[in-house]
């Protein structure tokens, strides 16, 4: 028999080069992480909010059900006629917005306590590369897969809106035809209508406090009373099932009010065939993953989303050069996977370099550079991700510190894992380019940087950021870019360029001089991006955290370095190893991975 994990990695090796991924690439290794690990950067878990297939304490309702709930009412606007609305955000606007209709009273089209619990969910994790709009999409995948649901496929790069959209939510007192024309703005057919609100409302119930109408109050007027789609609480065709049985309890068919029972007219407008399809649970799951994927990647057509997001098996996580104690140091992350169930504990992970500077650049010399990690692997084990989970792999996290040479820098680096298994080591460089130091004449210097909290809630702070610039370079301007989009009530984004001065009373070390800006902000999720003008060119560093800093910074002591002789240190592309993938195409990849998935 074929081992299930071993086909999944391979599969997702084949999956990330044929998409031609190269290091770095900030905004897949964004959706990436997040994916696979569930967290922002700071370690704050979103996935585990609501996995495995929680309720929330208080009110038991369906953690994952309000989740994919918030998704469709902000898809809800999209108008395929004019290009407009879509899965953007808008939502977080939209909630106080009344629309008149044919009910008994006036409603808000997106109300109820479970929006506003789910936006207060997400509101502390979209980042520079993770939209607000991504975040929500993410919480519907998340919220699937917890709860048995199909895998469904994620792309990125969704635009945030900053205002509401228009109006056009359907309703449970509206007619057929109105909920079809609806349904076809969005751009579903009355099949996939059918389907999709199957798939919707798999998941969750109906509460008495938003839908009085439907649900009365118990004898506590002050407790919700649910009446549940259908009698189980994991995502699977039970709400299809006993529709099809005619043993359904779902509010919205049996409600003595006919005019209430939208899923009733909605199931049986083409005579309940579509349903009759659906009690097949692999038709079920297939359709559910088909029409979702295409709801969370309904968007204004002026956005184009990223290729589908695939597991990178060997990935640098982060990388950075700076200033630790006078000393300049090298800090990096590289991330493995493998079996959840074959864990090897004698893995041995090398790190390799080249200098940047002097007799020896770019291993001219064949003289390279070794260390080992500064910590014992950190694992992330599958009760982080439901996807990770799915896959049955585990992430293990090697991380390194090693002590760099003002005046010989690096350049690149590149890694060796020997399984001690009897197999040849392999070597991750990628695609032998070496995964290269763009530019070291900025640099972040976290722990000489501060921060200071005020206000009520201690939610506004101060930051004084420290950038090293390389001695005996004069830029012709110093400045950092700063971005927060993750505010409290989802106010508009930090978006602004900040000059730094030289600031001379921090003392010049390990051949950097530094420069101070001072930025205000009251958002979770600032980072910051350095700059340096220098001969009219602008070197940068990208997306530089902000949590860890000052005396929260981590310290680990910098490893001992090994000069080795390397025949060929990276130089440029493998022959033929980049071609070779291009040629497999990803929908092909996908495929297997869909099918390798569902032999869980």
């Amino acid at each position: 028999m074929v081992n299930r994990q071993s086909l999944l990695l391979t599969v997702l090796t084949a999956a990330h080069l044929a998409a031609g991924y190269k290091w770095p690439s900030p905004l897949y290794d964004s959706l990436e992480g997040f994916l696979f690990e569930g967290r922002r950067r700071d370690g704050s878990n979103m996935a585990t909010l609501q996995h495995p297939c929680k309720v929330r304490t208080g009110t038991q309702a369906s953690i994952g059900a309000e989740w994919l709930r918030l998704a469709y009412h902000d898809v809800a606007t999209h108008n395929i006629e004019t290009g407009t609305g879509g899965l953007d955000a808008s939502i977080a606007f939209e909630l106080d917005r009344a629309e008149p209709t044919k009910a008994p009273r006036a409603t808000f089209q997106n109300f109820g306590i479970g929006m506003v619990h789910s936006l207060d969910d997400f509101e502390t994790f979209s980042t520079k590369y993770l939209s607000r709009a991504d975040i929500i999409a993410f919480g519907t995948v998340f919220a699937v897969a917890s709860c048995g649901g199909p895998i469904i496929s994620f792309r990125g790069g969704r635009i945030d809106a900053l205002s509401a959209d228009v109006a056009g939510v359907p309703e449970p007192h509206q007619d057929l035809e109105t909920h079809i024309e609806i349904f076809r703005r969005q751009g579903f057919s009355q099949e996939e209508m059918i389907s999709l609100v199957a798939c919707g409302h798999t998941l969750g119930g109906v509460r008495s406090s938003d839908f009085p109408n439907i649900v009365t109050s118990g004898d506590n007027p002050a407790v919700d009373n649910f009446e549940l789609f259908d009698t189980t609480s994991q995502f699977d065709n039970a709400v299809v099932t006993e529709y099809v049985a005619g043993s359904t309890l779902n509010p919205l068919v049996v409600d003595t009010n006919a005019t209430l029972n939208s899923d009733l007219r909605i199931f049986s407008s083409d005579d309940n065939a579509t349903m009759r399809k659906l009690a097949d649970p692999d038709v079920f799951s297939s359709t559910c993953a088909t029409l979702l994927e295409r709801m969370l990647n309904t968007v204004p057509s002026t956005v184009t989303l990223t290729e589908p997001i695939t597991m990178i098996p060997a990935k640098v996580t982060s990388a950075q050069l700076t200033i630790d104690q006078n000393e300049l140091i090298f800090k990096t992350a590289f991330r493995l996977s493998e079996p959840s169930n074959a864990r090897n504990s004698k893995r041995i992970v090398t790190m390799y370099w080249c200098d940047r500077y002097g007799p020896d650049k770019d291993c001219v010399r064949q003289n390279v550079k070794t260390a080992l990690p500064a910590t014992s692997p950190r694992r992330d084990e599958t009760t982080g991700s439901p996807i990770l989970q799915r896959t049955g792999l585990d992430l293990v996290h090697h991380e390194f510190v090693v002590p760099i040479n003002p005046d010989e820098s690096i350049s690149m680096f590149w890694f060796e894992v020997d399984e001690q298994d009897g197999a040849r080591a392999k070597r991750y460089d990628n695609e032998g380019e070496g995964y290269k130091i763009a530019q070291d004449t900025i640099i972040y210097a976290p722990r000489l940087s501060s921060v200071t909290f005020s206000g009520a809630q201690r939610t506004q702070r101060q930051f004084v950021f420290v950038a090293g610039v390389k001695t005996g370079i004069t830029p012709s301007r110093v400045f950092l870019s700063a971005f927060d989009n993750a505010m409290p009530d989802y106010a508009a984004p930090l978006n602004a360029d900040f000059e730094m001065v030289f600031n001379d009373t921090i003392p010049a070390a390990a051949g950097y001089e530094f420069y101070t800006a001072i930025v205000d902000d009251s958002g979770s999720q600032l980072t910051i991006d350095l700059h340096a003008v220098v001969d009219d060119a602008v070197l940068t560093e990208d997306y530089q955290q902000t949590f860890f800093i000052a005396a929260r910074t981590p310290f680990n002591r910098p490893t001992n370095v090994t000069i080795v002789r390397q025949v060929s240190p990276p130089s440029g592309p493998t022959s033929g190893s980049s071609h070779t993938w291009d040629l497999l195409r990803l929908e092909v990849i996908m495929g297997l991975l869909l099918a390798v998935t569902l032999l869980t």
